[in-house]
Order: C-alpha cells, then structure tokens, then sequence
C-alpha cells in the first residue's frame, strides 16, 4: 500500500447534513518519526501541495495540511497528513491523483518511507458530524487540541444530542466571536478500530486560546442549575468509556483551506 498522505482536517463548515450522515469526509494519515528527522519529513511532504492546490482548485479537495504534535506522548504516531473532501467520490479522485503522484517522484516517497516507522502507520478516514468554521488568514498555522473518547455501544445518538444541546452553543460562540477558528466532532466512516471512536478537534489562533475556551466552558457550567448540571455529569459517564479518554495537541504547520 502506498504512502497515502491524508488526513484529517481540524476543522469543519457550516453546512447540513446530508442523507449520507455527513458534512465531510476527512481522510487521515498518522506517522512516527524521529524528532531529529521532523522536519526533514514535513519539507519533503510540502512537494505534494500543488497537485493537492491543483485538487482544490477543482473543487474536489476542500483542505489539506500536515500536523506534528505539540505535545509528544512515547510510542505514539507524531505527524499527520490530511485532507479534506465533501465525498467518497472525490476522495477517489484526489487517491488517484496523489498515487499518480508517489508513482512519479520513486526517490520522494523512498525518503519518506526510510525517515518514517511504517510498522506504526496508520490510515483513517472520518465523517465530520457536526461542527463549524471561522475565517482563517492565508499562512496561518493553527493549535489543534483534540479530545478523544470511545462512546459505548448504541450510545452514539445520545452522545450527539448532549454535545448539541450543551458544547455546541459555546463553541458556536467562540466561533462566532473569533476566539477560535473551528470545531468538529468526527467518528470513524471506515471502522479501523471498535466502532465508537470519536474525536472533538478544536482548532485555535494560539495556545492561549484554550484559556478562553476553558473558561467560556466554565461560565457556561456555572450558569446551569445544580440539578441540571449534577445530572450532565452522570449521563456523559453514562454515555462515554471515560478510560479510553485521551487528548492531544499539534501545530498545522502547513495548513490550507478553501
């Protein structure tokens, strides 16, 4: 299997959902590499941009970008490929285009592959349930804090409508105020783990920004009667494994959206 170097896109947009129970598909690609050979890596990955710019100038590829982690955890993949489609269509075509790429450029993907563990490589491709998007600056290089979870079996429909009725009109806030540039809540579309997988990815100017959304969050717990909150707290331990939860940070150090 080639290097496919997708991903997911840390961010979302206004939209509705579809009959397919999608905004859009973000397709991943998750790597280890050395830290002394990080850099190296993502410079040689930048060679893949035009062919994607020339995707998004069709309109088949919404967004693209590379992501290396902020916050390194031992043993765990650190770099991170992605794009955006609307579609499984389009994903096919932008696969083609980025194949026909690999197979033109042997001594590109051979670099890659030799400064990357490829034991570890791990492919996804996710749905973007719901989310939203502020206008970001061209050459901007966003913070992503991400949260991940494992919500239980047949408790997915709840987890959502708790995320609507509570997260979501505060991040619509920071959104809408700039304090943050996005949000998304994305499960697996193609299952390469146990089924309840999902990921919260916020996307932020600068890591002080997570002070403001911290805070935001709080404000909007304290406004909550007890009762109302006391039982929040008990349907989401109810909802979600809250063992598996884990959460990460990673610079976008290339970062392009339509």
């Amino acid at each position: 299997m080639t290097i496919r170097l997708l991903a997911v896109a840390p961010l979302l947009f206004v939209a509705t959902l579809s009959a397919q129970g999608y905004k859009y598909l973000n397709s991943v690609a998750t790597f280890k590499v050395p830290p002394e050979k990080q850099h190296a890596f993502v410079e040689k990955g930048k060679a893949f941009g035009p062919v994607l710019d020339k995707l998004m100038d069709a309109g088949t590829v919404i967004g693209y970008g590379i992501d290396v982690d902020w916050l390194h955890v031992p043993g765990e993949n650190n770099v991170t490929f992605w794009v955006e489609t609307p579609n499984f269509e389009a994903l096919q075509k932008a696969e083609d285009a980025i194949g026909e790429f690999e197979k033109a450029n042997p001594a590109l993907m051979g670099d890659l592959m030799g400064m990357a563990d490829m034991t570890t490589h791990h492919d996804f491709i996710l749905r973007t349930r719901e989310g939203n998007q502020h206008a970001i600056a061209a050459g901007a290089k966003p913070i992503e804090d991400i949260d991940y979870v494992k919500v239980k079996p047949g408790r997915m429909a709840d987890f959502m409508a708790m995320f609507n009725k509570y997260d979501k009109p505060v991040y619509e806030k920071l959104v809408a105020d700039g304090t943050i540039y996005a949000y998304e809540v994305d499960t697996e579309a193609v299952h390469t783990e146990e089924p309840g997988a999902t990921w919260t990815i916020v996307t932020m100017p600068d890591l002080g920004a997570k002070d403001k959304v911290n805070a935001a969050f709080v404000a909007a717990e304290k406004a909550m009667p007890e009762a109302e909150r006391n039982l929040l707290e008990k349907t989401y331990y109810d909802i979600v494994d809250y063992g598996t939860h884990r959460d990460s940070l990673a610079t976008s150090v290339v970062f392009r959206l339509k």
